[in-house]
């Protein structure tokens, strides 16, 4: 296994990040896909720390302008930025979304509130801090070596910022529609023991 700092692992990982089916990725996507207003027409999301800005690219399609931002040139971002001092002025976001990132910088998630605007909603998920306690980490498959990327514990509580309330906070499992991922990629026998305890979290807050 190859240990590497979030930005070197995904400059390696840029290229194929979306070829291969993630089960948690499809977990969070049939989770969160709810919490977003079905139109976002004239308003402003900025989809931090970005990947290859799948989030962006959902809300665009229901009309928003939609920013991704990512500390990886490599994976195309709109604006290529640290998390943790995001080039945007205060409450510049109707939606501010933070996806699968904040292990690599818990502490960008007070810039997660700064740039987004009274009345306006945060959306994160990431890997279950408890999954973390658990032996998970955040590990990729490129090729034949396996990548795993330095983070950073945190727990959910750190997650809370004066002027902020938390509207939901879900928890779940992986389930049956996830199961064919793991029979892809040939960790059948690992599903059953993923699926007991939470594997990631989405929660969404509001700026008073």
């Amino acid at each position: 296994m190859t240990v590497l700092a979030p930005r070197e692992a995904y400059r390696k990982l840029a290229g194929n990040y979306d070829a291969s089916p993630n089960a948690l990725i499809a977990l969070e996507e049939r989770v969160m896909t709810p919490l977003v207003p079905e139109r976002l027409d004239g308003h402003t999301v900025i989809d931090v720390a970005s990947g290859t800005g799948r989030w962006a690219r959902h809300c665009r399609a229901r009309g928003a302008r939609a920013l991704s931002v990512d500390l990886c040139f490599e994976m195309r971002p709109s604006v290529q930025a640290d998390g943790t001092g995001l080039p945007f002025s205060d409450a510049s976001a109707d939606l501010t979304i933070c996806a699968f990132a904040l292990g690599y910088a818990p502490e960008c998630f007070a810039e997660l509130v700064r740039i987004t605007r009274p009345g306006g909603a945060i959306l994160v998920s990431d890997v279950h801090p408890d999954a973390l306690k658990r032996g998970w980490t955040r590990s990729f498959r490129h090729g034949n070596e396996v990548i795993r990327v330095l983070d950073q514990p945190y727990e959910l509580t750190d997650l809370s910022s004066a002027g902020l309330k938390i509207s939901c906070l879900l928890e779940p499992c992986l389930g049956p529609a996830e199961r064919p991922i793991f029979e892809q990629a040939g960790r059948l026998e690992l599903f059953e023991e993923a699926c007991r305890a939470p594997a990631i979290f989405v929660g969404r807050w509001f700026r008073r």
